[in-house]
């Protein structure tokens, strides 16, 4: 649980804050789309301070020459809360991660570097030329409405959130992925069958490691031995039935049967023997650090899965590239946060949990979220 913040804190606040907010862009293979500048639409309204100077808050972050107060940040706060909170419910943000940090210290530093991100990638975009379509603003419009009515009233008045303030997230959030357009439209979308070939595998495991205290441990020699007679016997019988999966099911020691992978995903014994494999075929016991494996080779190509490595080769590559880019952007920037104002951004339930925020936030120089 400690590692599941660290590990999907991004994937999350991507999906919550850049995908959702701009819609998810078009993944052909192949294709290379060139982002054709286009003209700033008439009329569209920008956030200003004179929108909400009286209720806009305390000043909390300034990233260069940018200022946020209080209720644009609380804005991401609470876009992000409604997305993890139905995840993992709302007493997550207490959950002690260690080294004296809660979840919702964590979230607030994830948050923070989005903030960041955004406003340092909002200052680059003159240089690429980007603009919101009229279709693209109509959306953005949409969006910010649709959000904007579902606020409630205590919330609008209590962290001083007005339409203008939404529909500019909104506006931000989609240039910055039409930033990200033009900065990766040259990436290399070459990827061969070989490099990103997907297997699929059905398996049962004998494990030759016990639990002790709570941490797995080697078997002693008399041990494996037992483990590999039951391994070798399940063999005999794997032969002859006409349901792998089945009675792999019903004997693995492992939590699942089922695997699709790639070269590099696995321990290098079972990777071996899998590959091997044309489908249809059953290897032999290969044993590995885990234990004592019996494979059945699902399918030796699985078109789809390989297809959707292809796509997750190159958004690595864009990902890298674009990464590269904004580390050279971000060394300009000095970003400074007031630490009264920051720690008023609250995501628990201040009826249910009183804690105070003890952990100063970090900046990160990576970006938190890439399409």
């Amino acid at each position: 649980m400690k590692k599941l913040l660290k590990r999907c804190g991004c994937l999350l606040i991507a999906s919550a804050l850049l995908l959702n907010l701009t819609g998810c862009k078009d993944k052909t293979e192949g294709q290379k789309s060139a982002v054709t500048p286009t003209p700033s639409v008439q009329g569209a309204k920008d956030y200003s301070d004179e929108d909400t100077k009286a209720n806009r808050g305390d000043l909390v972050v300034t990233i260069g020459n940018n200022k946020v107060y209080f209720n644009e940040a609380m804005l991401y706060i609470q876009f992000m809360k409604a997305q993890y909170e139905s995840y993992f419910g709302d007493q997550i943000w207490s959950y002690n991660l260690g080294d004296n940090t809660t979840f919702e210290d964590k979230a607030k530093e994830e948050v923070l570097n989005l903030i960041t991100q955004t406003k340092i990638i909002l200052d680059k975009s003159s240089g690429y030329n980007v603009a919101l379509s009229e279709e693209e603003e109509a959306a953005v419009q949409e969006k910010a409405a649709n959000y904007f009515d579902g606020i409630t009233e205590e919330d609008k008045e209590k962290y001083g959130f007005t339409e203008d303030l939404v529909r500019k997230f909104y506006r931000e959030n989609a240039i910055y992925q039409k930033v990200y357009d033009a900065v990766t439209m040259d990436v290399d979308t070459d990827v061969s069958d070989e490099e990103a070939k997907q297997i699929t595998v059905d398996q049962i495991l004998i494990k030759t490691t016990v639990q002790k205290n709570g941490v797995d441990e080697p078997m002693t020699e008399a041990e494996k031995k037992t483990a590999y007679n039951r391994a070798a016997a399940l063999l005999k019988d794997a032969k002859k039935t006409l349901d792998f999966k089945k009675f792999a099911e019903a004997n693995t020691e492992d939590t699942g049967v089922e695997y699709t992978f790639g070269k590099g995903d696995m321990v290098k014994e079972f990777e071996n023997a899998a590959f091997d494999l044309k489908t249809g075929e059953l290897s032999a016991v290969v044993e590995s650090k885990y234990g004592y494996h019996i494979i059945y080779c699902v399918n030796d190509f699985d078109k789809d899965a390989t297809l959707e490595k292809k796509e997750k080769i190159i958004e690595d590559r864009q990902n890298e590239l674009f990464k590269k880019l904004y580390d050279q952007w971000s060394n300009n920037y000095k970003v400074e946060v007031k630490e009264k104002a920051w720690t008023k951004l609250i995501l628990r339930n201040e009826e249910s949990d009183t804690q105070d925020a003890t952990v100063s936030p970090t900046v990160s120089n990576e970006p938190t979220a890439t399409p």
